[in-house]
């Protein structure tokens, strides 16, 4: 009797031996390469784990909801992998594509909340149109593709309240366009030069926006408007937003300000209104 106890004993030691096996191989050849990718640390023998990156799958699922058509739900899953997971590496081209969607969205007849139509009465003007809809005259003129000042009575026009606010960071070297504190869309700075006292953080806003064709200032009813430089100016002196300019072969300063590329210098000035904030930081 002693014997066949002592033989069971031994058969169930056996079991949990081969079960402790079989977790353990099962751990390492299965679960763990799933949770993290190992990798050898040159002269120290040593291994680190790498974190998966959380965001890819927002991202992924963003990518495939843009290719149904469905922009709003993409546009937002990727706003959603930029606040949860700015350390995934697919954040870069998240916020990208944000600021492409966005200005798709509002810059087309596309429906939007907020996006309105405006039927032109007999007398309106763009500029008062502009103004009652909170909105810029270059807004209205490139979302209902017009090449000048004309309306019509009768005429249907989309409109849009332009509520956004700019963060310049001279680290970064961005100008960040945030529709209050939410991310809308982000350029490059490609050139600046601002004067040597001026020191961040610097908290303005936007005092006036210029269209500059040759050597004089142009309106929107100028033939030349869709051609020229534009700039946007600040009530910091010296704190300019504007189209890049080459350097003066004559050898004449450069102009104050951060300098953007002549499309993305179009957009801002198309979305952005007089008294807007600017945010001047590191």
């Amino acid at each position: 009797m002693a014997r066949f106890k002592f033989f069971l004993a031994f058969i169930a030691l056996v079991i949990c031996a081969a079960g402790a096996a079989g977790a353990w191989f099962y751990w390492k050849k299965v679960m763990q390469p799933d949770i993290a990718v190992t990798r050898h640390i040159s002269g120290k023998g040593q291994q680190t784990l790498e974190k998966p990156d959380l965001g890819k799958r927002h991202f992924d699922a963003a990518i495939k909801l843009l290719q149904d058509g469905e922009l709003l739900s993409a546009r937002d899953r990727l706003l959603y992998l930029m606040q949860y997971f700015p350390e995934s590496k697919t954040y870069d081209e998240a916020k990208r594509i944000v600021g492409e969607v966005n200005l798709d969205l509002l810059i087309s007849k596309i429906p939007l909340k907020g996006k309105g139509e405006h039927t032109v009465k007999r007398g309106e003007a763009l500029v008062t149109i502009a103004r009652r809809n909170e909105t810029t005259i270059d807004y209205i003129m490139r979302t209902n593709g017009k090449t000048t000042e004309f309306i019509y009575p009768d005429e249907v026009l989309t409109v849009f309240p332009l509520k956004f606010n700019v963060e310049i960071s001279l680290d970064k070297g961005t100008v960040t366009v945030l529709d209050e504190e939410t991310f809308f869309k982000e350029y490059e700075i490609v050139d600046k030069h601002l004067p040597p006292d001026m020191r961040a953080p610097v908290a303005t806003t936007v005092s006036e926006k210029v269209a500059w064709y040759v050597d004089r200032p142009v309106n929107f009813t100028d033939e030349n408007y869709l051609n020229c430089s534009k700039w946007v100016r600040t009530g910091k002196i010296g704190l300019f937003i504007r189209q890049q300019v080459k350097d003066s072969d004559d050898g004449g300063s450069k102009p104050f300000g951060v300098m953007l590329a002549k499309a993305d210098m179009e957009e801002l000035f198309t979305i952005l209104r007089v008294g807007a904030n600017v945010n001047l930081v590191n």
